[in-house]
């Protein structure tokens, strides 16, 4: 890794970046601004720390080629104290001191797991890179609804999570410094590199901040995303659509791994999601989980068509030790296996066919794009998104704001109460 003094970065920096912001400010338009600002934001403090190592490597490799358009800066907490800020540029990974972002950071021990420390970072980032176009790509542990960008030291010598509604608060203050700068209220591309995050609960927090949203339904590779390919989406073409870069990032995801799956767990997976189309998920599906419910409480031979619905459905569970930290079981359904098997079991019954049919019609055009690698014995048909199912945190599922705002919980509750809970055979 090559460093440079801080006066020369200083200096680097006041020639290429310094006049945007001041230009921009005395009138210059939007249009004129670069096309693309990559706020990378790492979560290594913790047992990724050996492989964020190799997604700077990647990061520098994949910015090989001077570009006005795109511009890259990355902030890394690692198992060593203190953060490290880069800038990616033309090879070279430019070491800044951390203290440009905020004073207070000089020698002190960073969390990933708190929502200001992001909040921090990306709007310093957004207000000295401007942009017309912004991607923010989140790195590390992910756990689902329970949330991610785990940090084995908070400062305190405590590991932190960023949960949903903090992620939720942290992409807010970004965007509303999005919003000063180019006029957007909108993230144009999250990607969220981390585990199980192709979540309908976990798009739910986000759906007002961001247009698309690239996430793996599944536990992700160790080393991530192909960090140089995610760059080179940018470099190749960044007069492209938002939507057509994200699709190019995650067909390289699935394009440039050589890992053969040995069972369901083990595969990649990822999708990319079109969060404007998102908000018409929640009436079809809201309406399905209270015709579910219902239908618990018909016959015995219901139970057993569920029963069998459980047998069919695709599905992900997150149970382990993630960074330090125990994790109880989390299932969670593939949202298109699931409305497979239940049109399947209960092509007799009008009422959840009609529901189910709906849902699908309105889950093909919020998942704009889904790849995944198949297992040796049969070809998969997975739909993008997740959806939980049962687990060991009721309580903490309960106070979601999805589950506030929708019927799915109740149809959870009734799910678990008459199925139970780990009976699920294993595929």
């Amino acid at each position: 890794m090559r460093r440079f003094a801080p006066q020369a970065i200083f200096c680097l920096l006041s020639t290429a970046y310094c006049l945007l912001p001041t230009a921009y400010c005395h009138g210059q338009e939007i249009k004129t601004l670069p096309k693309w600002t990559c706020i990378v934001y790492l979560a290594g403090d913790n047992f990724l720390d050996w492989f964020t190592q190799q997604n700077l490597e990647e990061l520098r490799e994949g910015h090989g080629t001077a570009s006005y358009d795109v511009r890259t800066v990355v902030l890394v907490d690692k198992l060593d104290k203190g953060g490290h800020l880069y800038e990616v540029r033309n090879g070279y990974l430019l070491e800044l001191p951390v203290e440009d972002i905020d004073p207070s950071w000089r020698g002190k021990e960073l969390n990933t797991g708190a929502p200001q420390t992001l909040i921090t970072f990306a709007t310093w980032a957004v207000e000295n890179l401007p942009a017309q176009n912004y991607l923010l790509l989140l790195g590390g542990y992910g756990e689902g609804w329970m949330g991610m960008l785990h940090d084995l030291n908070d400062g305190q010598g405590i590991v932190d999570v960023l949960s949903l509604p903090e992620l939720e608060e942290a992409l807010g203050s970004i965007v509303r410094a999005i919003k000063k700068v180019n006029g957007k209220d909108k993230i144009d591309i999250l990607g969220l590199d981390a585990c199980y995050l192709a979540m309908v609960e976990v798009l739910f927090s986000i759906k007002d901040y961001a247009s698309y949203v690239i996430a793996s339904e599944n536990e992700e590779a160790l080393d991530g995303w192909p960090y140089g390919d995610v760059l080179m989406a940018f470099m190749e073409d960044p007069s492209m659509p938002a939507p057509h870069i994200a699709s190019r990032i995650a067909d390289a995801y699935i394009d440039t791994t050589s890992y053969s799956p040995a069972r369901l767990d083990n595969i990649l997976t990822v999708a990319v999601i079109d969060l404007a189309a998102f908000t018409e998920i929640m009436p079809p599906l809201g309406e399905l989980a209270l015709t579910l419910k219902s239908a618990f409480g018909g016959s015995p031979q219901a139970v057993k068509r569920f029963k069998e619905v459980d047998m069919l459905t695709d599905s992900f569970t997150v149970s382990a030790h993630i960074a330090g930290r125990y994790i109880p079981y989390s299932m969670h359904y593939d949202l298109g296996s699931f409305l497979n098997a239940l049109r399947l079991k209960f092509r007799d019954n009008p009422a959840i066919n009609k529901k189910a049919v709906e849902l699908q019609k309105v889950l093909k055009k919020v998942v704009i794009k889904e790849r995944h690698q198949d297992l040796p014995e049969r070809k998969l048909s997975l739909a993008g998104l997740t959806l939980f199912s049962m687990g060991a945190e009721l309580e903490g599922y309960k106070d979601l704001p999805f589950s506030r705002n929708s019927p799915w919980y109740a149809f959870v509750e009734e799910r678990v109460s008459t199925l139970g809970g780990l009976e699920k055979t294993q595929k």
